[in-house]
C-alpha cells in the first residue's frame, strides 16, 4: 500500500460491532452501519464485487477530479480518485459524513459507509499495491484472481489501505506530522501490521506494468511482500492485471527481451534503495528492517519470491497453451525453456524442452527443424548442468536433422557447429573444439561477411580453444580480431565490446603481464557499469577477474574485496544455490587459503561443494577439484595439532 502519502495507518482500533442482517446495496453515506457479526472494525474488507459493480462503475467512473475537474476513469490512478494533499475525493466525500465507529467522530473510512454480505465483511485477502496503480487494472486484477482460483466475488473481501484505513484521519495526521503514518509516537505501526497480515492470513501483491514493475521501487510494497512472507500461516500471491499476461506472452512469442530483462530486475530489488513519498515512512522501515534482520536478508527473501513468481508465470502461460497447434506449442515450449534456462531454472527448462522434444518425436516427425531445435534446447541445458556427454549427442542429433534438411552453409549449421565445438571444448577435446569453430567460422564468412558481429564470436570462440591449448599469442591475435569487429561494428561501450576485453584480460595474466590484464579488466568493468548497471551479473564477472589478477599480483586484501562484491551481486541476482555462487566461494577460499586463514577457506570450499556436487555428480571434474581442496585445506589445518604432539611427545622424553 503505497501512496502519495504513503501507507496510511488510521483505523487501529479493534473495538467490535454487534450485526443485524442489512438489505443488499450501498446505503447514502450519512449514517453508521453495523454489518459483519464479530467482526473486528481493524480487518474489513470491500467485496471484488462491490469493486467492480459499484465503487468503480458508479462511483469512480461518475465523478470527476476534485481538483482538475477531468473525468475519472478506469485509468484513472489511485492518487486522481483521492489525492491526500486536495480536497476530498471519491473516497473521503463518501464517508465524510459517516461517524468513525473507531474514534466516533465524523469522517469514517470508505468501508464502514458500507452494509450487506455481498459488499464488505471480514476481509480475506490483503492488497499490496501502489497509489500508483490504476484503479481499472486493480479491480481487473482481483476480479481476475477470483476467476482463476474459483472464487465468488461477493465472498471475498479484500482489505486495501485507500479504502479500508480512515483517510480523515491520514490528512489531518499528514498535516500535522507530515507522516503517512497516525501518531507513530502512540502506535506500534508495525505490530499492528503485523498482526493484521497474520489475521487476514493472504497477501496478494500487484505487480504492474510487467516489465519494469512499480511495486519493487516502493520500500511499503517491499516490506509488506517480506512481512507477510515471513509470517506463519499467511500467504502470499503474486499478481497482476490480465492485459499484462497478454503483454507478457507477447514478448514470450516476439523477442524475449522484456522477460529477461524483468528476471534481472527482480533478481535485484533492494530495499535500501526503494522509495516513499514521505521520507518519515522510509526511514522508519529502513530502520526497522535493518534492526531486525538486515537489508541483504530481505532482498534475498524477496528477490526469491519474485523469481519463483515469474517461473509459476511462464508455467501458467505454457499450460494455457496446450492444446493450440502442434508446432506452434513446441516453439512456445522451447522459448520458454530458453528463457528458465538463462535465468539458471535448469530442471523447469529441462522439462519444457523434453515435452517439446516428445512431440516433435511422436507427432511432427524425426526430420524437421522444429525436431533439431529441440535436440539444440536440450543440448543447451545438459550443457549448462554439466553432462556433456548427454550435450554432446543431442547437439550431434541437431546437426545431422540440419544437415539433412537445410543447405550445408545455413547459419543454423553454423550454430550447431559451435555448440558441439563449446561442449568438445569443456570436455578437453580442444582439437575437436577448434575444428567445429573453424567450420561455423567459414559459414559465417561466407553467409554474412567478415565484419559481422557474429563472425566476432566465433573469432572469440577459437581465441578461447587457442587459450585453453596454451596457445597464448594465437589467442589474444584471435581476440583482438574479434575486438576490432565489435569495435566497428557496435561502438566502444558495448557489453560484447566489454566481453572481449575480459578475453584479452585473461590471456595478458597467463602471458605475466598483469598490470595489462588489470586495465582490460577494468576498461570491461566501466562499460559493463555503464550499459548494464552496478547489480547485473556480468559486473559479478568482471570484479571476480580483477580479484584473480591482484591475488596473482599478491595483493590478497583487494582480491578477496573483489571477490566478495562478487558474491554479493551474484546472491541478489540469482539467490542461493546458483553455480555462479559457487565458484565465487570456491575463489574466496583460494584467497583465504592464500592468506593462511584456513578455517575461513575450509567453509568456502565446503559452500562450493554443496553446491556443485547435487548438480554435476560427485564425478565431475568441478567437483573432484571442490573436494581436493578441502583435503588440502584439512591437512593444513592439522599440521599445528601434530607439531604440538611432537613437542609433547619430546617434552615427555626428556624428563
Amino acid at each position: 500500500m503505497d501512496s502519495k502519502a504513503d501507507c496510511q495507518e488510521g483505523d487501529v482500533g479493534t473495538s467490535q460491532h454487534s450485526s443485524r442482517k442489512q438489505p443488499e446495496g450501498n446505503n447514502d453515506g450519512h449514517q453508521n452501519k453495523s454489518h459483519v457479526q464479530s467482526t473486528q472494525l481493524d480487518t474489513l474488507g470491500v467485496s471484488v464485487f462491490h469493486l467492480e459493480h459499484f465503487f468503480l462503475e458508479k462511483e469512480v467512473c461518475a465523478s470527476n477530479h476534485a481538483s482538475t475537474g477531468k473525468f475519472l476513469s478506469k485509468e484513472s490512478k489511485v492518487y486522481d480518485i483521492e489525492d491526500l494533499r486536495g480536497p476530498p475525493g471519491v473516497i473521503r466525500s463518501k464517508s465524510a459524513n459517516t461517524v468513525c465507529p473507531v474514534d466516533k467522530k465524523m469522517g469514517a473510512a470508505y468501508v464502514h459507509c458500507l452494509e450487506g454480505d455481498d459488499h464488505v465483511g471480514e476481509a480475506t485477502h490483503m492488497l499490496s499495491y501502489s497509489w500508483d496503480y490504476a484503479i481499472g487494472d486493480i479491480v481487473d486484477t482481483l476480479t481476475d484472481f477470483c476467476l482463476r482460483n474459483n472464487l465468488n466475488p461477493k465472498r471475498t473481501y479484500i482489505w486495501i489501505c485507500c479504502l479500508c484505513v480512515n483517510q480523515h484521519r491520514v490528512v489531518q495526521s499528514s498535516t500535522q506530522q507530515k507522516s503517512g503514518m497516525i501518531a507513530p509516537a502512540k502506535v506500534d505501526f508495525f505490530a499492528i501490521f503485523g498482526e493484521r497480515v497474520k489475521k487476514i492470513g493472504h497477501l496478494l501483491a500487484m505487480m504492474a506494468p510487467w516489465k519494469a514493475p512499480i511495486y519493487t521501487t516502493r520500500v511499503w510494497c517491499i516490506f509488506e511482500i517480506f512481512t507477510a512472507h515471513t509470517t506463519d500461516g499467511c500467504e502470499v500471491d503474486i499478481v497482476m492485471p490480465p492485459k499484462e499476461k497478454q503483454s507478457l506472452e507477447q514478448d514470450v512469442l516476439d523477442n524475449e527481451g522484456g522477460i529477461n530483462a524483468l528476471y534481472e530486475t527482480l533478481g535485484n530489488t533492494k530495499v535500501e534503495n526503494a522509495k516513499a513519498s514521505v521520507k518519515s515512512d522510509r526511514l522508519a522501515i529502513l530502520t526497522k528492517v535493518k534492526s531486525d534482520v538486515g537489508y541483504s536478508v530481505l532482498n534475498h527473501r524477496v528477490n526469491d519470491l519474485l523469481r519463483g513468481w515469474m517461473h509459476g508465470v511462464l508455467t501458467q502461460l505454457v499450460e494455457t497453451r496446450e492444446n493450440t497447434n502442434d508446432e506452434d506449442y513446441v516453439a512456445f515450449c522451447n522459448k520458454v525453456g530458453s528463457i528458465l534456462l538463462a535465468n539458471g531454472e535448469h530442471n523447469a527448462a529441462m522439462k519444457l524442452h523434453q515435452t517439446a522434444l516428445e512431440i516433435c518425436d511422436t507427432v511432427l516427425g524425426k526430420n524437421r527443424i522444429e525436431t533439431a531445435d529441440s535436440y539444440d534446447s536440450l543440448g543447451s541445458v545438459l550443457h549448462a548442468m554439466g553432462d556433456y556427454q548427454g550435450a554432446l549427442a543431442k547437439y550431434e542429433e541437431a546437426l545431422a536433422i540440419r544437415l539433412s534438411v537445410l543447405v550445408k552453409n545455413h547459419l543454423s549449421v553454423a550454430g550447431s557447429n559451435n555448440n558441439i565445438g563449446s561442449v568438445l571444448q569443456e570436455m578437453g577435446d580442444y582439437e575437436g573444439a577448434l575444428a567445429k569453430y573453424e567450420k561455423a567460422l567459414a559459414i559465417k564468412l561466407s553467409a554474412l561477411g567478415k565484419n559481422h558481429p557474429l563472425a566476432a564470436t566465433t573469432h572469440n570462440n577459437i581465441g578461447s580453444v587457442l587459450y585453453k591449448m596454451g596457445d597464448y599469442e594465437g589467442a589474444l591475435a584471435k581476440y583482438e580480431e574479434a575486438l576490432a569487429i565489435r569495435l566497428s561494428a557496435l561502438g566502444k561501450n558495448h557489453p560484447d565490446v566489454a566481453t572481449t576485453h575480459i578475453f584479452i584480460g585473461a590471456v595478458l595474466s597467463k602471458m605475466g603481464d598483469y598490470e595489462g590484464a588489470l586495465a582490460k579488466y577494468e576498461e570491461a568493468l566501466a562499460i559493463q557499469l555503464s550499459a548494464l548497471g552496478k547489480n547485473h551479473p556480468d559486473v559479478a564477472v568482471s570484479y571476480n577477474n580483477i580479484g584473480s589478477v591482484l591475488q596473482e599480483m599478491g595483493d590478497f586484501d583487494g582480491a578477496l574485496t573483489k571477490y566478495e562484491e562478487a558474491l554479493a551481486i551474484i546472491l541478489s541476482a540469482h539467490g542461493k544455490n546458483h553455480p555462479l555462487e559457487s565458484a565465487a566461494y570456491y575463489n574466496i577460499g583460494g584467497v583465504m587459503y592464500r592468506m593462511g586463514d584456513y578455517s575461513g577457506a575450509l567453509l568456502k570450499f565446503e559452500g562450493c561443494l554443496a553446491i556443485r556436487e547435487p548438480v554435476l555428480g560427485a564425478d565431475h571434474p568441478y567437483t573432484k577439484t571442490c573436494k581436493e581442496w578441502i583435503e588440502v585445506v584439512k591437512s593444513k589445518m592439522q599440521q599445528p595439532l601434530i607439531l604440538w604432539f611432537v613437542c609433547q611427545l619430546c617434552c615427555f622424553i626428556v624428563l
